[in-house]
């Protein structure tokens, strides 16, 4: 295929070369009618189209357009191979060279996108890796895209976005390009966190013992770092603050953690690790706000619930990735908020991306354009074979709150995105101490985008056998089942604005299993071995002995289906997965696995 394309491209360069003296291919190459590539019919709930008086044609525009690459398929296969213990590739990870050689697309791709853009006079254009980036104007993306963008409105938010419904492409493109974003992606992700409720200041010592007589009880209520320890089985291990292991915290919808609430925090709930703090690394404009206590429009709470539970990890190097999106202009609407895209393309162009990654954020999976998901996934997959492990929350919804979303006058579950990709680890949550119980509002379900990969089939083929038929018509059964893992997820202590506050949500699970793994590869690292990277077929195939089944409790359903939602049960399921972890017993099937 590499000696074909190349042929194009020099019968293409000769043809121009002499046609014209300046070997202008442009001039040569007829990009043909365009034709409407991706579409909506309509935007999709809550989005409503927004009446405003003047869209500001001149406001900047980035446009991400992403290349197919080749090779997807083996790609995938390589990447769940060196992911799986016993395999012969196992833990033989990838450089950032040998990922972009292997999917780079085809060198005729890059010309002709590249000459389209060009024609076009649209703008800035620079290459990364297999993505065009365009800095352009609203204007210029119409033009280049034959499209008109609208402001749609969130109405349960109030959030406002420019989108369009739809937009169209060269017919010799298509076979070249992936997706180009933003353009039918509503949705942006949303934190997995309940609202916040002030614990009264006369009872913050009240829990901060370890699981023995009374503290037991405090653990009932809520949960600090030392229950978790506890019930974790972490007591007898110290971790390393070596360089090689990083512990990174995604940050999107412009969340700012806070260094003051952090040392509120330790002071209180890790003494040993004051005067510790973490690094912050700005991504597409991210920032870094400190404000005073007093101001009530800075964004912190679930940042801070995802910083100061990393510190599980401690001494391990946390880092908080502050993702921009928003362009330097000042309007009522959003234009470019992709935080996803810019987030993973830049991990993926970086030589030493960290070991291990929490992300407290999701969207619906139906929400979702499946090429945007497809995309996404993609580059998740690419992280794995870098030797990155991604730990996702669930979501807080149960199997959905409202059945009537995902196929439009038809009742089904609503599964999550990112969490129902399977290059990623899916974070359920629990309650309660002694036996854990799965939490209602934990997420869970079966993609209706991406396939069961081989690693669940066993685990997940159990629970569907014994499964209530009378509510497999709402589900893909043969969807990738999430989650795969839970941890407690239930009024978690964290200090906002100086006040110690309680807080719940797969996104407290997420940060606290991702503390675990961090701890793990650091571990493996300190032992000479690779990180562990993608966790599932490890976790599916040898994992299960150090997780703690829970069998108690059922995830919410929605009231459009009378007793709808999954219970807990023996066994994989998708309320809590293989249930909660042993530190100790995961230590000891990680270092089997070396």
């Amino acid at each position: 295929m590499e000696l074909a394309t190349a042929a194009v491209i020099l019968f293409l360069a000769t043809a121009c070369l002499g046609a014209y003296p300046q070997g202008q291919v442009d001039k040569c190459i007829s990009f043909g009618d365009y034709q409407v590539y991706e579409q909506l019919p309509v935007a999709p709930s809550p989005w409503t189209p927004k009446r405003i008086d003047h869209i500001n044609q001149d406001q900047s525009f980035k446009l991400r357009i992403h290349l197919k690459n080749i090779n997807t398929p083996s790609f995938h296969q390589k990447v769940f191979e060196m992911s799986t213990p016993g395999h012969q590739s196992y833990g033989q990870h990838m450089t950032r060279k040998e990922v972009n050689s292997y999917l780079a697309p085809s060198p005729l791709s890059f010309l002709l996108v590249r000459q389209w853009l060009e024609e076009q006079n649209v703008g800035n254009i620079t290459v990364e890796n297999d993505w065009f980036v365009v800095e352009s104007t609203v204007r210029g993306v119409e033009r280049l895209l034959h499209t008109n963008f609208e402001v749609y409105e969130n109405t349960l938010t109030g959030k406002s976005v420019l989108r369009t419904l739809s937009y169209s492409l060269p017919r010799s493109l298509r076979a070249h390009i992936d997706i180009i974003a933003p353009t039918i992606k509503f949705s942006t992700p949303g934190a997995y966190r309940s609202t916040l409720v002030d614990w009264p200041a006369e009872e913050i010592h009240e829990n901060t013992a370890s699981l023995d007589g009374g503290a037991a009880a405090a653990c009932n209520s809520s949960i600090t770092l030392e229950c978790i320890k506890d019930l974790y089985n972490l007591r007898q291990f110290s971790g390393s603050n070596s360089s090689n292991n990083q512990f990174a915290l995604a940050g999107f919808l412009e969340e700012y953690a806070q260094h003051d609430d952090l040392n509120r925090f330790l002071t209180l709930y890790e003494p040993d690790a004051v005067g510790n703090d973490f690094s912050t690394v700005l991504v597409n404009n991210g920032s870094n706000t400190q404000q005073n206590e007093t101001d009530k429009s800075l964004n912190m709470g679930e940042a801070n619930l995802d910083i100061q539970y990393a510190f599980l990890a401690y001494p391990t190097p946390a880092m908080y990735i502050s993702t921009g999106g928003r362009p330097p202009e000042t309007s009522k609407y959003e234009v470019d908020n992709e935080p996803y895209l810019e987030f993973l393309t830049y991990l993926l162009g970086i030589d030493q991306p960290p070991q291990t990654i929490s992300i407290s954020y999701g969207d619906s999976e139906w929400s979702v354009p499946e090429s945007y998901a497809r995309t996404v996934c993609d580059l998740f997959s690419q992280l794995a074979a870098r030797g990155v492990s991604v730990l996702v929350a669930s979501g807080d919804s149960g199997s959905g709150s409202n059945c009537n979303e995902t196929h439009p006058g038809s009742l089904y579950y609503t599964p999550s995105f990112p969490a129902s990709c399977p290059f990623v680890t899916s974070v359920g949550s629990t309650y309660h101490i002694s036996p854990e119980i799965a939490v209602s509002f934990s997420g869970g379900g079966f993609s209706d985008i991406f396939p069961r990969p081989a690693y669940q089939d066993q685990a997940v083929t159990t629970y569907l056998d014994n499964a209530d038929p009378s509510f497999t018509p709402y589900f893909n059964l043969s969807g990738r089942a999430y989650p795969d893992i839970a941890a407690q997820g239930v009024n978690f202590h964290v200090f906002v604005r100086g006040n110690n506050v309680l807080e719940s949500g797969t996104s407290a699970s997420t940060p606290i299993m991702a503390a675990i793994i961090a701890l793990l590869n650091g571990d493996r690292i300190e032992r000479g071995a690779p990180p562990l990277g993608l966790l599932n077929p490890w976790l599916y195939e040898n994992g299960q002995a150090a997780f703690t089944d829970i069998v108690g409790g059922k995830g919410s359903g929605c009231p459009q289906i009378s007793g709808s939602g999954f219970r807990a049960s023996t066994g994989w399921d998708p309320v809590t997965g293989l249930g909660t972890p042993d530190f100790e017993k995961l230590r000891e099937q990680s270092s089997n696995s070396i």
